[in-house]
């Protein structure tokens, strides 16, 4: 059950990571949730619904992203033709212009959904054909790779006199992991090497970290013991006085924090263990959880009342130490939520009610509204009236596409070209969602005809306020 808990949330936060547009990072989540599904066997309905929702998802972002990449990657393809009919004739620019075009196709594939098989051919044919006039650079790219092979030769080197140092008496855990580490970073800055050279020299320098891992191994596993020990010592105590077995308990608790690391998947394991075994020590806590649970009851009824002061609430929550990890808390924590959440979508009823009216307020003499953003409400006190038909669609639709809220057949030319537009600009993040309202909303005032609205302006509108309900939360 646990184990679904952290996949639920692992779930939630993929959909944040949707929301603000983080793609890459929600879809490394889903795949993580979904190998995680696979090794546990039978999960719940529940789960598996939550799943499918969020891998469709993945699904839609994937299919997006390839709408807004392919084109460009056919314009990569354009530029290696063109240097394959013209190609350079310094073979050194040449190479460093297919390299930056590789570049480019690569960072594509880490933005977006990788290229299909048959793009990525036609693309590595065409790059092996740019690269034949640089057979002089070719040679220098093979002498690098050549001296990399010895340095990483001279790593193997280190790793086996490591080795042979210390057999007879290893250093400490955390030493061989510190030695261990720098050497994989030196490994790594020494790429790449010769295809023929890759597969020997990974080999080799895996059977040389092989034993200093095995140290590694046996001390964790020695460790793994003297703290399994220890547990078994916080069992034996059975002093009649509460604070002896408390004071007992805190001495091996130190020798416990001092044995040493055990691995990383067991040191919670034994952690929890090691502090359930001295549960029954605290168990003069009990009176102080019982009074905080009748405090969570107390606040969870006066929650109840409409005119609550939930900021006191909150305040009274924050004393509470006991039983923070209790049903009955986190039960108390939603029910603040919800009626947090209750106060917000009033609030936003009553503000998206304004928003509705905003042509209303078309050349008011007020001089500002305590509701509608200051920007807004400027543009309404003097409209440009521009009469950009085509303006005002395009403002409508793109509205429409925030809300996820279908538009009109005669519309779908201009919502695919708006969707492409916004994707890419959503991967730059240049603008916050309510910022793109309040840019939309002025543009749209900006372009009416007049004062007197017309029948197809009205009709836009219409479908603006329908937007303006569904993205209440995010007005401006």
């Amino acid at each position: 059950m646990e184990t679904h808990k952290i996949l639920f949330e692992s779930l939630d936060k993929a959909e944040k990571h949707f929301e603000a547009g983080e793609i890459r990072l929600a879809q490394k989540l889903v795949n993580e949730v979904s190998r995680s599904m696979k090794s546990e066997g039978k999960v719940s309905n529940k789960l598996r619904h939550r799943f499918n929702f969020m891998s469709a998802q993945s699904r839609y972002f994937n299919d997006i992203s390839s709408f807004a990449t392919n084109p460009k990657r056919n314009e990569i393809i354009k530029e290696i033709e063109a240097l394959i009919a013209k190609p350079h004739e310094n073979p050194k620019k040449q190479a460093n212009d297919i390299h930056g075009l590789q570049t480019k196709w690569q960072l594509l594939d880490q933005s977006s959904k990788p290229a299909g098989r048959e793009q990525w051919i036609a693309f590595k044919n065409l790059t092996d054909k740019a690269w034949e006039p640089c057979a002089q650079y070719y040679e220098e790219l093979k002498a690098i790779k050549i001296s990399n092979a010895k340095q990483r030769e001279n790593i193997i080197q280190t790793l086996i006199q490591y080795t042979n140092d210390h057999s007879d008496k290893w250093p400490g855990l955390i030493d061989m992991s510190r030695f261990l580490s720098k050497t994989f970073q030196n490994w790594q800055s020494y790429a790449p090497v010769l295809d023929e050279d890759f597969s020997k020299l990974k080999t080799a320098y895996q059977e040389a970290r092989k034993p200093i891992n095995n140290a590694i191994k046996e001390q964790e596993n020695r460790n793994y013991k003297i703290k399994e020990s220890l547990i078994e010592k916080v069992k034996l105590i059975n002093d009649e006085d509460t604070q002896t077995c408390i004071q007992k308990f805190k001495k091996i608790k130190r020798e416990y924090q001092d044995a040493g690391p055990a691995g990383k998947k067991n040191e919670p394991i034994l952690w929890k263990k090691l502090n359930e075994a001295a549960d029954r020590f605290f168990e003069a806590d009990k009176a102080l959880v019982n009074d905080e649970l009748n405090t969570i009851k107390n606040l969870a009824s006066e929650l109840k009342n409409d005119d609550c002061s939930v900021h006191d609430i909150k305040n009274k929550i924050t004393e509470l130490n006991k039983t923070r990890k209790s049903p009955e808390f986190l039960k108390l924590q939603k029910a603040v939520k919800a009626h947090e959440n209750k106060k917000i979508d009033e609030i936003n009823a009553e503000k998206t009610k304004v928003y509705q009216d905003l042509l209303n307020y078309l050349e008011t003499a007020d001089e500002i509204h305590p509701v509608i953003h200051n920007e807004i409400f400027k543009t309404l006190k003097k409209p440009q009236y521009l009469g950009e038909k085509d303006e005002l669609l395009k403002s409508t639709v793109k509205l429409e596409l925030m809300a996820k809220i279908d538009t009109p057949d005669s519309d779908k030319a201009i919502k695919q070209m708006l969707a492409l537009e916004m994707l890419q600009n959503k991967f730059s993040g240049t603008k916050t969602i309510n910022e793109e309202i309040k840019d939309l909303l002025i543009a749209f005032i900006n372009n009416l005809k007049s004062k007197k609205i017309s029948v197809a302006e009205n009709k836009l509108w219409k479908r603006v306020s329908e937007v303006l309900n569904k993205l209440a939360k995010e007005l401006p």
